[in-house]
Order: structure tokens, then sequence, then C-alpha cells
């Protein structure tokens, strides 16, 4: 895994629900996936209440995405943040290229 921003992890320890956002916070810590961006910063705050797990990301750009992931798998997750990156790659690409991405509405193909 690649990481490319920052990242912000809120999970219930205790909580059944949280199990695939703790696995995507060990694989976030991960000695691999800090090697490919030491400058990225990965939050952490386990809550003592009753709300479902949450994982927000906010890119280089500034785009920000909050999700819940109660009924989420650890690949769902991944899967969700590389798509906006893939997508904000594919918008950069297109404007170099003379394209407006702002006509295309490439985010509203990501699930």
């Amino acid at each position: 895994m690649s990481l490319r921003q920052l990242v912000s992890i809120q999970f219930s320890a205790t909580d059944p629900r949280s199990a695939a956002v703790r696995e995507f916070l060990q694989r976030c810590l991960a000695p691999k996936a800090r090697e490919s961006n030491p400058d990225c910063i990965v939050f952490h705050n386990v809550r003592s209440d009753d709300c479902p797990p949450v994982v927000s990301v906010e890119f280089v750009n500034g785009f920000k995405d909050q999700f819940n992931c109660h009924k989420l798998t650890v690949s769902d997750i991944m899967s969700r943040i590389c798509d906006i990156s893939d997508t904000m790659n594919s918008e950069e690409l297109l404007e170099k290229s003379g394209l407006k991405t702002s006509e295309l509405n490439l985010r509203s193909f990501i699930k």
C-alpha cells in the first residue's frame, strides 16, 4: 500500500465492526507503507463510545473524503482510497493534455 495523504482513523477497540479498520491501521503503520511516503501522517483515535468506525482521508490537493467503515472490508477501504487517488492522477494527466476535467466530472465514477 502506498501512502500519499493524511489519514485519520476512529474506532472502538472492542466493537466487532472495527475489525477491518484495525487491520487497515496496522497496514498503514507497517514499515513498507511508511517507507512509501514518510511525510504521510496517520492519526488514530480509539473511542469508547458506540459510534461506527470511520476513516477520513485528506489528499495532497486538499480533497477530503470521510466514510463509515462498519460494513467494509480492508480491501473495500483500500479500494476506495485508491480509486480517489487514481481519479486525481487521471485528472492531472488530462489537464496537462489540455482537457478540462471539471467538465468531465470523473469523481462521479467513484463508488
